[in-house]
C-alpha cells in the first residue's frame, strides 16, 4: 500500500506518513528519550526536514502518522501541526493531537516548540503532554550544543505534574545532562558518550555528506546508511540492526520531495521490500 502527500491551499502543506512501528519498537533502546522529537526530522549532519520547512514559503505543515491495526486496518495515530513563529523567526511551534489508536501512552495532545539556528541546528526542544482529561502530565526540555554538526552536550529537564486531581498542583523536576567528546578525522566524526556505559557513534562522510552512522551497545549494533538524489536531497535511510550472535534485521525509509524541496511522501519498507504494516 502506498502512502501519499497532498498539498493544501491557504499557505499550508499536508504530509501523510506511515508509522515506523517496527523501528520504534526495536530501536527504543537506542533513542528512547528523543524518539518522538526526531520522528519527523529525517536529519543529516547539516540539515533536517523542519529546517527545510522553515525556509519554505509555507507557514504551516501537517504530518499525519498511521499504523496498521489487525482489527481496524490502517488507522491514524496522531497528527502534528507545525507553524512558524510569528514573533521569533527561529521558532517552530507544534501541536500534536492523538487518537485512541496511539499505542505508546494514553495522551490527548502535546504542545511544544523547536528552535532552529541559522546553521539548521535544533538548539532547543520543548514538549508538554496532556492526558485524556486535558490535564498536563509532563513537560520535557532539551538544550543542545554542537561541535562539527554533532551534539556535544545535551541538557535535559523533565517536569512531572503531581496531584492533578486536586486544587493545588505540585511539580517534580528532574535534571540531567549528557556530555560527549567529539573527534574529527578526514572522513569521520566520532561522538563518545561520557556517561557510564555510554557508547560511541561514528559518522562517516563523503564529500561533506553523511553517508553512514554506526553505533554499538551491549548485544546490539546499529548502522544507518544515507543515500541522496540528483539534487543532493536525502532520498533514503537504511537502518540495519545486528544482534550479538550475528542475526540482523533492516528497514528502508524512502523520502520523496515536491518541486519546492518539501517532503511529500515517506515510505517505510522491511528488508524484503514490503511496505511496513
Amino acid at each position: 500500500m502506498k502512502v501519499f502527500g497532498i498539498f493544501l491551499p491557504s499557505n499550508s502543506i499536508n504530509i501523510i506518513m506511515k508509522l515506523k512501528l517496527l523501528a520504534a519498537l526495536i530501536f527504543q533502546t537506542f533513542v528512547a528519550y528523543s524518539q518522538e522529537m526526531e520522528s519527523d526530522l529525517y536529519a543529516t549532519l547539516s540539515n533536517n526536514t523542519l529546517a527545510i520547512f522553515m525556509k519554505s514559503i509555507y507557514s504551516s505543515m501537517d504530518v499525519s502518522t498511521f499504523r496498521a491495526s489487525n482489527e481496524f486496518g490502517l488507522v491514524e495515530e496522531h497528527t502534528t501541526t507545525y507553524k512558524k513563529g510569528k514573533i521569533n523567526p527561529e521558532r517552530i511551534n507544534f501541536t500534536t493531537a492523538y487518537t485512541e489508536f496511539f499505542v505508546l501512552e494514553d495522551r490527548k495532545k502535546s504542545l511544544g516548540k523547536f528552535e532552529i539556528n541559522s546553521d539548521n541546528q535544533i538548539f532547543r526542544y520543548e514538549r508538554t503532554d496532556f492526558n485524556r482529561r486535558n490535564i498536563r502530565t509532563f513537560t520535557y526540555y532539551h538544550y543542545y550544543v554542537y561541535d562539527n554538526w554533532v551534539v556535544q552536550r545535551e541538557q535535559i529537564r523533565s517536569k512531572e505534574y503531581l496531584g492533578t486531581g486536586s486544587v493545588e498542583v505540585d511539580t517534580l523536576v528532574t535534571k540531567d545532562s549528557i556530555l560527549y567528546t567529539i573527534n574529527k578525522s578526514e572522513n569521520t566524526i566520532s561522538q563518545k558518550d561520557l556517561s557510564e556505559g555510554g557508547s560511541t557513534t561514528v559518522y562517516t562522510l563523503e564529500g561533506n555528506k553523511l553517508i553512514k552512522k554506526s553505533n554499538a551497545l551491549t548485544g546490539f549494533s546499529k548502522e544507518e546508511i544515507y543515500s541522496y538524489d540528483a539534487k543532493g536531497q536525502l532520498a533514503s535511510i537504511e537502518i540495519i540492526l545486528t544482534g550479538g550472535e550475528g542475526q540482523s534485521i533492516s528497514n528502508l525509509t524512502k523520502i520523496h520531495y515536491s518541486i519546492e524541496g518539501l517532503v511529500t511522501e515517506v515510505l517505510f519498507q522491511d528488508q524484503s521490500g514490503e511496505v511496513l504494516e
